[in-house]
């Protein structure tokens, strides 16, 4: 071999080994239907709790996801013991139902925290429910087994100023069109 080839040999090796390792992340297909999104995995014991180092990890994978607000959102409230949104303890439970959450359906959030694994992994995944469900599917293979699970919902969409304006347009119209009908009164003689 060239001394050249050799060098350039040597520097590409010496490249491939010096790559950082690559990070575990969230699998889309964890959930079923599939998520179009996620953030994670965030190793350790569950980050759905009011740490306030928790609370700074979640809003930013939330807002990275697309959540409109996760700065609002109560956490002290959907963290407290019996939430209607908090699942605990699931011991690898692979069918997740929030009994006093409200019927899925549209754009869902949902925080999981995977036991086992060195202490656990953690990770938001972001769903678009095509029809409405009452429970969510988990692959059970995943890293530990389900240990916790929080719903975030996304706040209630409002109308864009654009359809705002139509919307007024199509009321004026109406009005106009009504306004201009005539009506004929016949009196009996």
């Amino acid at each position: 071999m060239k001394p050249v080839t050799m060098l350039i040999a040597a520097a590409a090796s010496a490249t491939i080994f010096a790559l950082p390792a690559q990070a575990t992340t969230c699998a889309l297909s964890d959930f079923t239907p599939a998520a179009t999104a996620c953030a994670g995995y965030v190793d350790g014991p569950t980050i759905f709790n009011n740490n306030s180092g928790n609370v700074a990890t979640v809003t930013s994978m939330l807002t990275s996801l697309g959540f409109v607000n996760a700065g609002s959102i109560n956490f002290a409230s959907l963290y407290a013991n019996g939430s209607p949104l908090k699942l605990s303890n699931l011991t690898g439970a692979t069918h997740l139902s929030w009994s006093g959450a409200p019927t899925l359906s549209g754009t869902i959030f949902v925080g999981m925290h995977w036991g086992g694994h060195g202490g656990g992994e953690n990770a938001i995944y972001k769903l678009m429910l095509q029809s409405p469900v009452t429970s969510l599917t988990v692959k059970a293979e995943n890293p530990g087994g389900t240990s916790d699970a929080v719903l975030f919902l996304a706040p209630a969409s409002v109308p864009e100023p654009a359809t705002w304006a139509m919307m007024i347009a199509g009321f004026g119209l109406a009005g106009a069109a009504y306004r201009r009908r005539s009506t004929k009164v016949a009196f009996a003689a």
